[in-house]
């Protein structure tokens, strides 16, 4: 239980500096930057459908996610002129400055929230540690 319970705790620290972070930094969410660099990673217009199953949030809040940035320019939305039922997002050229905005930014926290605190500690046994429980 000591595990499973630092586990939680150190989640729950984490994503609340890092969406404090983003959102004081760079002016979006953490949920936004995750869709946003889904998106960056992709390199080419993704189905929603895909970006969902990428990201770390829920199929509805991924469509509130992409209704915002598409709202804020950052992501244009479309139907597939193959298949009308799919609807395809990419990133605008707006979005990708937003996104490597936000990007260096979470590097720095990632670094200072992640990196420094397990500095001293083996890393590459926490890593697949964590990767089995994936």
């Amino acid at each position: 239980m000591g595990v499973w319970n630092a586990l939680l705790v150190a989640h729950r620290h984490l994503i609340s500096r890092f969406d404090a972070d983003l959102r004081a930094g760079a002016g979006m969410t953490l949920d936004e930057y995750d869709v946003l660099f889904q998106l960056r990673r992709g390199g080419r217009p993704m189905a929603m459908a895909e970006v969902a199953d990428q990201v770390l949030i829920s199929r509805p809040s991924t469509t509130r996610v992409i209704d915002r940035l598409v709202a804020r320019g950052w992501v244009e939305r479309w139907h597939d002129d193959q298949d009308r039922r799919r609807v395809l997002v990419e990133l605008t050229a707006a979005g990708r400055r937003a996104q490597a905005i936000a990007g260096r930014l979470h590097l720095q926290g990632i670094a200072q929230l992640v990196g420094c605190p397990l500095s001293g500690h083996d890393v590459e046994a926490l890593t697949a540690a964590l990767q089995a429980l994936a």
